[in-house]
């Protein structure tokens, strides 16, 4: 490999299950971005001045800004598009209600699901519902705009932002309310298809409009995820899985591979989700995010099993780590490193949002440790 790689071709090398130069590293993505009092901070810590216009302009939710200088200060390696859809699944401020109907509410540091329209329905009245049109709420000048931008700065891959915060699990649990909705899967199995079908036709549609739109330019794409696990278990069975969210999965990488083979599929699915790592592969997915730090997810085995298959993103822990000592985050870093990094197949980001409790000197050490840790050939010294 050259000896100093562009960003873009150190993703994709990864990708390719192969070693760049040095791990490729992200921030600000679908599932890995900034709080926006942490992007405050950094921002001011940095002495970068004033904070960049929001891209979900409503501020719907705790993660409400993209900032290019910050990425340019921290080295990472990828940059983000976005298609829009009302502000990717935030409430309208004035209504504090989305695209999909469901009104929200601002409970201290969180933003939380206070009515799920469906929460009643018939499946009469489910096939009536009046499902989001997506083209009411698109912004494909941005987008357009926002891809000149990049491809004039030149040199990192580009990442397109899923069409939604919520996949079609999520999405359906939000709509129906958590807890019905598990117990429509066992008790009304019927409901519980038809709301992840109407669901995901809506996923679907806004997928085929960001390929048309965007699909040429980008480098690999972040499908709107779900969470499948718990901190030791999964939340719903294999079966569950392979029989209601599977084929909707599907339906969503489907035009996405046939748009183009070589275009790489980014999921998120937090928790103890190992039972279904193979099933994310056998759908066309490509990085999984986060494979979240607990002990129910032992990393080593992972790669071992799954590593010619898939590529991670994440792994490191935002919890203990990341807030954390100085010392503490550096064994974090040559930890996963050591365990995720070998042949290619990682691209080191945080395992979910960073929170307001971690400093910015934290931020910045997170990735000074990656570069520092994360040249190939990596050496045994990375191990903690």
């Amino acid at each position: 490999m050259p000896k100093t790689m562009t960003s873009r071709d150190r993703v994709l090398t990864a990708l390719h299950h192969q070693e760049p130069d040095r791990v490729p590293t992200a921030l600000w993505g679908s599932y890995y971005t900034l709080h926006d009092e942490t992007y405050f901070r950094l921002l001011d810590y940095l002495g970068l001045g004033e904070p960049v216009s929001p891209f979900r302009r409503y501020k719907p939710r705790n993660a409400n800004y993209l900032d290019d200088r910050i990425l340019d200060r921290l080295d990472t390696d990828i940059r983000y598009v976005w298609l829009g859809f009302d502000d990717l699944g935030g409430a309208h401020p004035d209504t504090m209600r989305d695209a999909w109907g469901v009104q929200w509410q601002r409970m201290g540091p969180h933003i939380t699901a206070v009515t799920h329209p469906l929460a009643e329905s018939t499946i009469e009245e489910v096939e009536a519902f009046p499902w989001p049109d997506p083209e009411k709420y698109l912004r494909r000048d941005e987008l357009r705009d926002r891809l000149r931008a990049l491809a004039r700065s030149g040199t990192h891959a580009i990442t397109a932002r899923a069409v939604n915060s919520y996949g079609p699990f999520e999405q359906a649990s939000a709509l129906r309310g958590r807890e019905q909705f598990l117990m429509d899967i066992v008790l009304d199995p019927e409901l519980a298809k038809l709301i992840v079908d109407k669901v995901t036709a809506v996923l679907v549609r806004l997928t085929e409009i960001y390929l048309d739109t965007a699909g040429r330019d980008i480098d690999f794409i972040e499908i709107p995820g779900d969470d499948y696990g718990g901190t030791a278990h999964l939340l719903i069975s294999p079966k569950v899985f392979d029989t209601l969210l599977a084929p909707a999965l599907g339906r969503i990488i489907r035009p996405i591979k046939e748009y183009r083979q070589d275009l790489f599929v980014a999921f998120h699915s937090d928790g103890a989700v190992g039972k279904l790592l193979g099933r994310f592969a056998d759908l066309g997915i490509d990085l999984c995010h986060p494979l979240e730090p607990l002990p129910a997810n032992d990393m080593g085995a992972i790669k071992a099993e799954f590593g010619d298959r898939l590529s991670f993103m994440g792994a490191i822990d935002i919890k203990q780590a990341l807030p954390g000592s100085l010392t503490a985050l550096e064994a974090e870093v040559k930890q996963r490193i050591s365990l995720l990094a070998g042949n290619g197949g990682y691209i080191l980001a945080p395992a979910n949002h960073v929170q307001t409790d971690v400093p910015p000197q934290n931020v910045l050490a997170l990735y000074e440790f990656a570069r520092r840790y994360g040249e190939y050939p990596l050496n045994s010294s990375i191990e903690p």
